[in-house]
């Protein structure tokens, strides 16, 4: 199953102190040569100050050989580092953790900096080496001390430029010590703060600005770190389908990262009988999140899928997935549906998901193909569920006892008949519908952009380069239309092919 694995794809946008979980996970699958992940530990740990694990990695990765001198002479180097920092930091946590001086904190940032330079002369300069042990500790691996000062800086410090770093700090420390709770927070968090920057062209940057690369890198960063959190915490699942599904990560993956419709189709899979009232997707740029029915969202992925299928790798999730739900081809599903049971078993964030995976999926088979056939044989459903009629026969019968189900299971003459609950036909239409005003607002405003840079387009003569970047950009914007409009005549496609909802 190495062909479906994707950690050096994710590897990529994964601080190197998150890598080491994935190439940990590796060791144990036999998927590749350890001594060759011994060597990709070890240049994972060069970038990091975790000095003892760096000459670990290299005694595996190159036996018989000597300690690199350059990593034990930092390793000198970095204890130096420590004793300076430890004691700059001493006095401000002996001042912050007073509880006279904590109860006397505000929410105001600004606030509490002013009151703590009057009252016990700390400084901004002071408050930063908060930042600095921490960002440091956890370099060396110190996670849980690092979390400490980073959350001590958060709370003391006004908005600078270490706030987002501080941020990505302290969701790497969660996720590494296990703090599910905390991490979503931390996501949460992060989240907000990225899109709550505005926009602005390279070369004019302020206060809470970043360009429009800038943010779609961060959107991506945070696609892969919260992966991590949404398949160890509990409610996560749940909240990828919601945070994935969201226009502006939903168009960063479509752009960037195509490769995480796995986990989207996987989480879907997983809690799309979880989230009985619809998932809560947040609309960017609208002040209202929006409910999506479970069907409108089994829609919407089914068409990003069609949209991105000439540049997906083979990946037996998504491929289970576009033959059961997109083409209704249920010979090549089980298929892949076979593959994927096999590639669950060595998925790092899947691995603890599998038994509940496969059974949704074999659920939603069954669903789909008896609403397309009326009567169906269990020998015919066992092929199509990749079981023995044997196992698909105990499978339903458990379906049916268990009440795992909400569409009633009937037997009679070896025949199995599904009578399935249909939705109001109001949600329908709403469900249907849901996109259009979206789309057209997208629409008018890329109009009204384009109008406004050729009103303010100076002459060919006057500045010919700037009329060509004018051209240039014009021409994206036109692409860009042209996709929102292909969107639109998909998705009308993908509802005519897709199971009647």
């Amino acid at each position: 199953m190495a062909e479906y694995d994707l950690t050096q794809t994710l590897l990529a946008y994964l601080d190197p102190h998150l890598g080491f979980p994935l190439l940990a996970h590796l060791n144990t699958t036999k998927l590749f040569d350890a001594k060759e992940l011994a060597k990709a530990q070890y240049e994972l740990a060069k970038l990091t100050d975790m000095v003892d694990f760096t000459l670990q990695f290299h005694r595996e990765a190159f036996p018989g050989e000597a300690e690199p001198s350059d990593v034990v002479e930092r390793g000198k180097m970095l204890e130096e580092k420590k004793s300076k920092l430890e004691k700059e930091a001493e006095r401000v946590l002996t001042v912050i953790e007073d509880p006279n001086v904590a109860a006397q904190l505000k929410q105001d940032k600004a606030v509490n900096m002013e009151w703590l330079q009057k009252n016990y002369q700390l400084t901004a300069d002071q408050v930063n080496v908060l930042y600095d042990y921490g960002r440091f500790l956890f370099s060396c691996g110190k996670y849980k001390e690092a979390s400490s000062y980073l959350y001590h800086y958060w709370i003391l410090s006004p908005e600078s430029k270490n706030t987002e770093s501080c941020l990505w700090g302290r969701l790497a420390c969660a996720i590494l010590t296990g703090e599910w709770d905390r991490a979503l927070d931390d996501v949460r968090l992060l989240r907000e703060h990225i899109d709550a920057q505005r926009t602005t062209a390279p070369g004019a940057l302020g206060q809470n600005t970043a360009t429009h690369e800038e943010i779609l890198q961060k959107r991506v960063w945070l696609l892969h770190w919260s992966l991590f959190v949404f398949f160890n915490n509990p409610t996560g699942r749940v909240k990828l389908v919601e945070m994935y599904l969201s226009p502006a990560y939903l168009s960063t993956m479509q752009m960037s990262c195509w490769w995480l419709l796995r986990y989207l189709v996987v989480a879907l899979i997983l809690t799309r009988r979880q989230a009985t009232r619809g998932f809560v997707v947040d609309s960017s740029g609208s002040s209202q999140n929006t409910k999506m029915s479970t069907q409108a969202a089994l829609r919407e992925v089914s068409k990003v899928i069609q949209m991105e299928s000439y540049r997906l790798r083979a990946d037996p999730f998504v491929d289970f997935f576009r033959y059961l739900y997109v083409d209704l081809d249920f010979d090549h599903a089980p298929e892949e549906l076979a593959k994927a049971e096999k590639a669950i078993s060595t998925e790092f964030f899947l691995r603890d998901h599998a038994t509940a995976f496969m059974e949704q999926a074999r659920l939603l088979t069954t669903e789909v193909y008896c609403r397309i056939h009326q009567n169906v044989t269990v020998a015919d459903l066992a092929k199509r569920v990749s079981q023995s009629p044997d196992e698909c026969e105990k499978w339903l019968a458990s379906l049916a006892a268990d009440g795992k189900t909400d569409s009633k299971i009937e037997f009679k003459d070896g025949l199995v008949r599904i009578n399935q609950s249909r939705p109001n036909v109001y949600q329908s239409v709403i469900d249907k519908t849901r996109g259009i005003t979206q789309r057209t607002t997208t629409l008018t405003q890329s109009i009204e952009r384009r109008e406004n840079r050729v009103r303010k387009t100076p002459s060919r003569s006057d500045n010919a380069d700037a009329d060509v970047d004018v051209d240039a950009e014009a021409e994206n914007e036109a692409d860009v239309d042209a996709e929102a409009e292909g969107e639109m005549e998909v998705d009308a496609e993908a509802e005519a092919k897709a199971p009647a909802s």
